[in-house]
């Protein structure tokens, strides 16, 4: 054979090779492209059940395409594409556990890859998603650490504040949305940091920063639907912080310009609820009882019902009709997030109404003062009606000195007033005089223990000195109580430890009353 004929060969061969080669990376590419296009569809698929069925089959088929890339094709330099591709996939599958290997795989494998950092975020991602918040987190982290100027730094930001939400971390949550304000430039990105910053603060009953966050994205140009949103929770806000007047206006301007049914009868709510804040309460109930009349069996109805009994309960105190409206709410919806707590006022509100008239002659000191503790119990427990619950706990001690119960009626009232009212100087009074008046009861060490956790040793030290020299003398009452220094250690000092002391009840066990220690 002639040189000239092997070089023909040759070139023949390598020819053949590229065209091979040239023909796999076509097959692997196109069909790289296609599972990119399924992934697209699958994105944009509707909310249906339907279209979510046909999501869920496409996700799948993406899956598939790309784990066969990669079995065929090991060597391509698209292997890192189908991967991550895949990964974000199996992530929208809920598949979590095969995605975070998937995206560990990439990190593993191609460290210098543009999917690298991706695969960071999406780990982040998938974990928070997996519920496991301290991974998420360490991801999360280290991606805003390692990518600074990443295009994806501002998802990476508010992902950072939903996972320090999900720890329960609300300031670290604000502290992320509030750099996503601050750095970025679009419009729509600092009003999305905006918003969830709202939100979080309307979840925690913080109803004055909620509304200066409203009020900073409400502007022109915004979509109705948006508008319309914002400005509900703006107005519940409003009517929670004794803006009333500014709330009904903005109610009322909302109403004027809603054309779907269903934009209507949250806005008629936010109307009653602002004659509420302005103490027009025949107003309020006219206005819950159409939204009742209008919109029966509903969560409308539900919720109108819900704040009749509320405010018969607490700013009529028109106990029967209050218990008849909170019965309503689980008929009218029982799926209403109103329904449970309605059933248990409702309840709790028949038990009360049953105390009050049993009370009557006829029965012994103790026995009035266990309905009357037990009336103040529930009125504290179970009606969070504080006011109601500590005149209640008075009357026993005042009426009934020399019963059972009026230690636990003591011990109570200090509890309330550490706990509920944070009235730290009154708190400390109370345990005081709980200590010097019954000395010998399991309350007075409970309320030592209680001075203790607070670090007021000093004054612990004096009272326990009191209680030890009551507890010996077995024959006689107990002197005064012993001098306290000028400047005893109040509650919340140094040492003090929030949250230490137990609720004044257990499930209205007056048995339990005082327990720690």
């Amino acid at each position: 054979m002639s040189l000239r004929t092997t070089g023909i060969a040759r070139a023949l061969a390598v020819a053949a090779l590229v065209a091979a080669a040239s023909t796999q990376s076509c097959a692997y590419f196109n069909t790289l492209y296609n599972a990119r296009r399924v992934y697209r569809e699958a994105e944009k698929a509707g909310v249906d059940e339907s279209a979510a069925r046909q999501q869920r089959e496409k996700y799948k088929e993406v899956v598939k395409k790309c784990a066969q890339m990669i079995q065929y094709y090991p060597k391509s330099r698209w292997v890192d594409d189908a991967m991550f591709l895949m990964g974000t996939a199996l992530v929208r599958q809920e598949e979590y556990d095969k995605a975070i290997r998937t995206f560990q795989e990439i990190l593993a494998n191609f460290p210098k890859s543009d999917y690298a950092p991706r695969s960071i975020y999406w780990l982040a991602l998938a974990y928070h998603l997996k519920q496991d918040d301290a991974q998420a987190l360490a991801y999360a982290e280290r991606f805003l650490k390692e990518y600074p100027r990443h295009d994806l730094r501002f998802d990476a930001l508010f992902l950072g504040g939903d996972i320090k939400r999900a720890l329960e971390d609300y300031e670290g949550a604000l502290d992320y949305y509030g750099v996503v304000a601050t750095e970025a430039k679009k419009k729509e990105i600092v009003d999305e940091s905006r918003l969830k910053s709202a939100e979080l603060f309307y979840g925690r009953g913080e109803w004055e920063k909620a509304a200066a966050s409203y009020r900073k994205v409400l502007r022109k140009g915004i979509p109705w639907e948006q508008r319309y949103a914002i400005s509900l929770a703006l107005g519940e806000c409003l009517a929670k912080t004794g803006e009333c007047v500014e709330a009904l206006a903005l109610f009322d301007g909302l109403l004027v310009k809603a054309t779907a049914t269903l934009e209507i009868p949250p806005l008629l709510l936010g109307r009653a609820a602002s004659y509420a804040c302005m103490d027009s309460l025949p107003r309020a109930l006219a206005g819950y009882v159409d939204v009742g009349a209008k919109y029966p069996k509903s969560i409308y109805s539900a919720e109108a019902y819900y704040r009749i009994g509320i405010i018969y309960q607490e700013r009529l105190d028109s106990l029967k009709l209050a218990a008849d409206a909170f019965a309503k709410v689980g008929s009218e919806y029982a799926n209403s997030e109103f329904a449970p707590v309605s059933l248990e006022r409702s309840g709790s509100i028949k038990r009360l109404l049953d105390l009050q008239k049993s009370a009557g002659t006829g029965e012994s000191a103790e026995q009035a003062a266990e309905k009357r503790f037990m009336a103040a119990e529930i009125q504290l427990t179970r009606l969070e009606d504080i006011p109601m619950a500590l005149a209640g706990y008075a009357a026993v001690l005042d009426s009934f000195p020399e019963t059972p119960v009026a230690p636990k009626a003591a011990y109570a009232i200090a509890w309330i007033r550490q706990n509920r009212l944070r009235e730290k100087e009154a708190a400390i009074e109370r345990y005081r005089a709980l200590i010097e008046r019954y000395p010998r009861s399991y309350q007075a060490k409970g309320a030592l223990y209680q001075l203790g956790l607070a670090g007021a040793d000093s004054l612990r030290a004096y009272l326990q000195a009191y209680r030890d020299s009551a507890l010996a003398d077995t024959t006689a009452a107990p002197g005064p109580a012993p001098a306290v220094p000028a400047a005893p250690d109040t509650l919340g000092g140094a040492n003090a430890t929030p949250g230490a002391l137990p609720a004044p009840a257990d499930t209205l066990n007056p048995a339990k009353r005082g327990g720690a220690g």
